[in-house]
Order: structure tokens, then sequence, then C-alpha cells
């Protein structure tokens, strides 16, 4: 088998951009339209166009699909080439790395303008993925090539989370896992805050079933209201009643249920039960609800408060319990602490292969070593002139990632996932 280009570069070779990247971009010709124009001749991929990560690869790595010969993929994009007039002297030498200064990265000159030369780049310094413009890679499903290619017939991220086996703990989310734990069987008032994707609704899940399963007398109480832009504190009052008494009325004043709960919630704690107020999509609740949160937390009992609280949102909830956002709500941030789900990092592989595990499979067996390098370039960005790289690395979207990678790896025909790979999905 051929060394990857990872390997290559262990042994000092630097990767240069065939010149047709210089090609596209000198005539104005995007890289999907040549990808489009090529079809493959694999026996699974007969007739499809060239996905755009693949030649992506050919473009900036110089990996070629193992499922489609070379020579016909070259021949193809060359007869494109002409027919959008490019010139046969540059047609020549597309298939070289930069034998000439005008193939590199150079841009259309407006008219009336000197195109500046650019000082000559690595690929890996060109690489899209230190740009924010990227886009994340959107939710994909594993293709029915990619499962017989590496053997996996069952999506590893469908229905992955089936008990509490299958919830991955990094040691930051061991502590949130443990302060929602400590708020609710002692009471608090707590705030989770995450990237979309990052674990929240899992995290919740995730202390339900504990609650059920070691028998805690402990009640969850959720507002069940989609829109959490209109939940109020009537509303809120009505989920407390419904789900500690099905017997309750829940019609009145809000004065007459805020006595009815006061009630129902002293007699359930003296009975010896916990309460705990959580609140999901919390990061669209108005200001005037999160003020009055601070009412319900101080129902009490004596000493004992009867009510905690769990916010869980995403990073907006954290910028409007920010009090030099939102001065009016001041009494209520400065009693709510805020825990914040970071990405994996550095438990990206010990995340990865608790999912596959759950399938049966050995992640070695599907990634290349290397190939985790890659899916952390692929998810580290920085935005405009920020130098401060953000990383993206949460479970939804290395999911997305992952699967891309294994379907476009069985696309050209590649044994493994390998870091070239990861690094342009």
């Amino acid at each position: 088998m051929l060394p990857t280009v990872s390997q290559l570069i262990d042994d000092g070779f630097s990767p240069m951009p065939l010149n047709l990247k210089g090609v596209l971009i000198n005539h104005n010709i995007l890289q999907k339209e040549l990808s489009n124009a090529i079809k493959q001749t694999g026996p699974k991929t007969n007739g499809r166009p060239l996905s755009h990560p693949a030649m992506a690869l050919i473009l900036n790595w110089n990996v070629w699909p193992l499922t489609t010969p070379k020579e016909t993929i070259q021949r193809q994009a060359e007869d494109f080439l002409r027919s959008k007039d490019v010139p046969e002297d540059e047609i020549k030498v597309i298939w070289d790395n930069d034998v000439d200064d005008k193939f590199r990265y150079a841009k259309p000159a407006i008219k009336g303008q000197r195109r500046k030369k650019k000082k000559p780049r690595s690929l890996t310094e060109a690489s899209p993925a230190s740009e924010f413009d990227k886009q994340i890679p959107e939710n994909d499903m594993l293709s029915q090539n990619a499962r017989k290619h590496f053997n996996i017939f069952k999506d590893p991220f469908i229905d992955d989370v089936q008990s509490k086996d299958d919830v991955f703990l990094s040691s930051e989310q061991r502590y949130i896992r443990e302060a929602m734990w400590q708020t609710s069987k002692h009471g608090g008032f707590l705030a989770i805050v995450g990237e979309s994707g990052a674990g929240k609704t899992v995290l919740r899940r995730d202390l339900l079933d504990r609650i059920k399963r070691e028998g805690h007398h402990i009640i969850p109480i959720q507002p069940r209201i989609i829109d959490k832009g209109r939940l109020t504190a009537g509303l809120i009052c009505d989920s407390i009643i419904r789900d500690i008494s099905v017997t309750e009325s829940i019609y009145g004043s809000l004065e007459a249920k805020a006595r009815k709960i006061e009630t129902l919630l002293t007699g359930s704690s003296r009975a010896g039960n916990t309460h705990v107020l959580i609140i999901e999509e919390a990061h669209d609740l108005h200001v005037k609800t999160l003020k009055y949160l601070k009412r319900f937390w101080e129902l009490e009992d004596g000493f004992r408060k009867l009510l905690s609280i769990i916010l869980i949102g995403q990073l907006e909830l954290r910028d409007k319990l920010d009090e030099r956002m939102n001065w009016e709500a001041r009494e209520v941030i400065r009693r709510c602490e805020v825990a914040t789900l970071e990405p994996l990092n550095g438990a990206l592989e010990e995340y990865l292969e608790l999912k596959f595990k759950r399938v049966g499979a050995k992640l070695n067996q599907v990634f290349d070593k290397k190939a985790f390098d890659g899916i952390r370039e692929r998810l580290t960005m920085t935005r405009g002139g920020d130098s401060h790289p953000i990383s993206m690395h949460y479970p939804l979207i290395v999911n997305n990632t992952v699967i891309k990678c294994m379907n476009l790896a069985a696309e050209i025909g590649s044994p493994k996932v390998t870091a070239e790979i990861a690094r342009e999905v």
C-alpha cells in the first residue's frame, strides 16, 4: 500500500497543491464544477460525480481515489478544462506541483489594478481548516458503501445512548454531571451552558435516569411548553402543580397558584421529597421570567429550600446571565452558578472508542492513528483576524465529521480514514 501523505511528511516531504488548483482560481472555475464533471468508474460508485472532498484531496494532497483509475480522472479533468477554454500550455502542467509562480493561488485581477505576487505558501499554511468560514460538516448518513467498506452495519451515532453505560463522561462532563446531581438532591440554582451538540440533553436524560434507577425521592418538574420564550411565572406554577399532584386544579389567579404550589411543595418536602425545576432551551427565556425564578428558588420551609432550579441552554444563556448585559436581573444572576460544557479536545479518541465499541467495531480498524489529529485540525478554527483558536470538538459535530470521513474513505477506496481525508471533509 502506498504511504499516506502524513507518513511522507514525517520523512521530510513537504506537499504542495497541484498546479490544477491555481489554474482553477486563475480562470474563475469553481472546484465543485470540476468535481461534478468527473464521473467515477468504480464498482460501487460507477457513474456518480466525484465528491467535492475527494477532489480536494487530489488538489491539496495529491491523494487519488483507488476505485477510479487516476488516468480516467485526469483525462476527464483535462477535457473539462478545454471546454472552459483553458490554454493547452497550462493544461500540460496541471498535474505538477508549482513549477511556475503563475499557478500559485492567484486571484483574478480587478480591471485597472495590478495583480500582486503572493509569497509561496506550503500546503499546511494554506489549509482551509485554519479559516473560520469553512463550514462545520453538516449531518450526514453513513452510506451503504461505507458500511460494507468498514464492515460496520449500524451507524455508531444513531440511538447511541440507551443506558448509563453509553454516556461518555470526560472529566469536564463528570464535574457537570455531579453538579446537576448535587443541585437536584441538596438544592441550588445551576445553569448548564454549552454549544449546540455539546451533550446537554444527554446529561439531562442521565440525571432523570439516575433518579429513577436509584429510587431517589426527587421529583423533577419540567415545563413542556415548546417555545420557552413564552414561559411565564404562571406557566411555571402550572408545571409545578401538575408534576407534584395530578388531582389539583391549575385554575385561578397567579396569587392562588402561588399559594397552592407553596402548600404542595411544603407537604411533599415534609414527606421526604426534594424537587428540581429543569428548564431546557433556557437561552430563550425572557429576562422577566428569569427574575421570577428567584421567587421560586426562595420558597422554603424553615431553613429548607423547597425547590432547586437547573437551567439548560446554549451559549446565549451565558450572556443572558451576565449582569453587565442584564443589570435588572442581577438578583437572580448573582445566585446562579454557571457551568460550561467544554469541547472534547483531548478526549476525542476515548469518546470515539466508546461509540464504535457499541457497534462491535474497533477504532484502529477504521482510523489511521493520525486521523484524529486531522479531525482536531479540521474542527479548530480562527475567526477573521483573531488568532485565538476556536475548538468545535463537540460530540454532535464530531459525529457528523466522522461519518463524512468514513463515507469519503469508502468512496476513494482508502482502507482507513487518514488525516488528509479528515482535513478535507
